[in-house]
C-alpha cells in the first residue's frame, strides 16, 4: 500500500540511522509448546547458550544506540534462563519486553512465574493470543485471565493479533474489548499471508487482508490517522509498518491521535535530549495530564480544525481518570515480486 492512499499529499517515513535504530530483537530458543497457522519457525530444537546471548545483547548495543529491546523465539518463556536475560538487559538500563503465547503464566503456577518475570525487571508483555491457535479455544478468554495477572504487577501489557481473512478490521473491537485494563498498553497486529502461497503461481493478495482496509475501519469506528510508517527496503511511499499513537477515552470510546508532524517533533526533540530515538518507553504515561495537554495545545496550533475532537474525547473523562495512551502497530505480510 502506497501512503498516499492515506495521506494524500504523503507525509515522510520514518528512516532512523543505522547506529539509531532503537529496537532490536533476541531469540534465545526456537523451541516452541505451539504450532500456530503461519508460523515460520522450522528449527522447533534450537536453543541458544546463555552467554551467547549475552554476547548478542553486548554486540547489538555496540552497534546501536538501543532504546528497547523484545524477547521473543520460538516461545521464550521455555528458555530456562530467562529472568538472566531479562536482568542483563534491564541492567544496561533499555526496555525490555517479552513476546509469548503466555501459557506458562495462564496454567497453573503462572502467578508465580509472572512474580520472577517482573522482579528481574520486565518492563511490558505482549501476549500473541489469536484464532490461529489450536491450544486455546476461547482466546478471548485467555487474554482477559492474562490481564487480571498482570493487572497485579501494574504491568504494561500489549496483544500481538494476526489479523486472518475472517477477522479483516477486528482491531477497533480488540480495542474497545480490552481499554478497561488501565495497564492495556496497545496491539501489534501481522496480516496473514502465507509466504508458500505468495510464491505459488495465479496468487492473489486479493484473498488475504490489506493494510487498506485494516486502516479503513480504525478509522471509520475510531477516528484514528497513522502518527508515521516505516517503509519498504525498496520504496519509501510502500508502507511497511502503520504506526497509531493516540489518547483514548475508556468511558466514550472518543479517541485523539498524535500527527504525523507532531510525531516527528517529539521524535527530534527526544533525539536531541537522550541521544536516543523513541521506541518502547512510553514516554505520555509519565505526568500524563502534562502530556495531554501539552499535546493537545500544540496539535491545536497546527491544526485549530481538531479543536472540536480534542473537547470530545475529554467529555465525561472523570477528570482525565478514564483516558489512556495506547499504539496500534499494523504490519504487512512478507510478499513475492516475480519478476
Amino acid at each position: 500500500m502506497k501512503i498516499q492512499k492515506i495521506y494524500p499529499k504523503s507525509i515522510k517515513p520514518w528512516k532512523p540511522a543505522l547506529d539509531l535504530v532503537p529496537h532490536l530483537t533476541i531469540e534465545t530458543n526456537m523451541t516452541c509448546n505451539f504450532c500456530c497457522n503461519i508460523c515460520y519457525n522450522l528449527n522447533t530444537t534450537y536453543v541458544k547458550d546463555l552467554e551467547d546471548v549475552y554476547n548478542e545483547i553486548d554486540i547489538g548495543i555496540s552497534k546501536r544506540k538501543v532504546d528497547t529491546m523484545t524477547i521473543m523465539g520460538g516461545e521464550p518463556t521455555l528458555y530456562p534462563e530467562l529472568c538472566q536475560v531479562i536482568s542483563y538487559i534491564s541492567s544496561k538500563n533499555i526496555f525490555c519486553q517479552l513476546l509469548t503465547n503466555g501459557y506458562l503464566i495462564y496454567t497453573e503456577g503462572g502467578e508465580q512465574f509472572l512474580d520472577n518475570l517482573v522482579r528481574a525487571g520486565l518492563n511490558r508483555i505482549i501476549f500473541h493470543v489469536d484464532l490461529g491457535q489450536d491450544v486455546y479455544q476461547d482466546p478471548f478468554e485467555v487474554l482477559h485471565n492474562l490481564f487480571d495477572k498482570t493487572s497485579k504487577h501494574h504491568l504494561l501489557t500489549s496483544i500481538s493479533w494476526t489479523i486472518y481473512s475472517d477477522r479483516r478490521g477486528f482491531l477497533p473491537q480488540l480495542v474497545t474489548g480490552f481499554m478497561k485494563y488501565g495497564h492495556f498498553d496497545g496491539i501489534l497486529a501481522l496480516l496473514e499471508r502465507p509466504i508458500d502461497l505468495a510464491i505459488s503461481p495465479g496468487f492473489s493478495k486479493d484473498r488475504y487482508p490489506n493494510m487498506l482496509e485494516e486502516h479503513g475501519a480504525l478509522n471509520k469506528i475510531l477516528n484514528l490517522k497513522p502518527s508515521l510508517y516505516l517503509p519498504s527496503s525498496v520504496d519509501d511511499s510502500e508502507v511497511s509498518w502503520l504506526v497509531y499513537l493516540y489518547f483514548i477515552n475508556t468511558k466514550s470510546g472518543k479517541t485523539f491521535y498524535l500527527s504525523p508532524l507532531l510525531t516527528r517533533l517529539s521524535q527530534k526533540l527526544s533525539l536531541k535530549v537522550s541521544k536516543r530515538e523513541v521506541f518502547g518507553k512510553p514516554l505520555m504515561r509519565f505526568a500524563f495530564g502534562f502530556s495531554l495537554i501539552l499535546t493537545g495545545l500544540l496539535e491545536l496550533l497546527a491544526k485549530p480544525g481538531r479543536t472540536g475532537e480534542f473537547f470530545r474525547m475529554l467529555i465525561r473523562s472523570g477528570g482525565m481518570k478514564h483516558l489512556r495512551f495506547h499504539y496500534i502497530a499494523i504490519q504487512d505480510a512478507p510478499s513475492y515480486d516475480q519478476e
